[in-house]
């Protein structure tokens, strides 16, 4: 989830990458895992970035409150 959030922050796999000092394939792959496991396309991409879809923006407000609620 964690992941997801930073691509949705950021715009693109690359610099949610930079951000989890991770390769951009790893990102990739595990949005494509994700996307798989819940059988829903969460981001639209096209040469121009990534834009969420109604069900990417849906799950993107859930994992931040998630993300959050583990932190405290």
């Amino acid at each position: 989830m964690e992941t997801f959030i930073y691509v949705v922050e950021t715009g693109s796999f690359s610099a949610a990458a930079r951000r989890l000092n991770i390769g951009q394939p790893a990102v990739s792959k595990t949005i494509a895992q994700l996307e798989a496991r819940l059988a829903v396309r969460l981001l639209l991409r096209s040469t121009r970035g990534l834009t969420p879809t109604e069900a990417g923006l849906a799950f993107f407000e859930r994992a931040k409150r998630e993300v959050l609620a583990k932190a405290l």
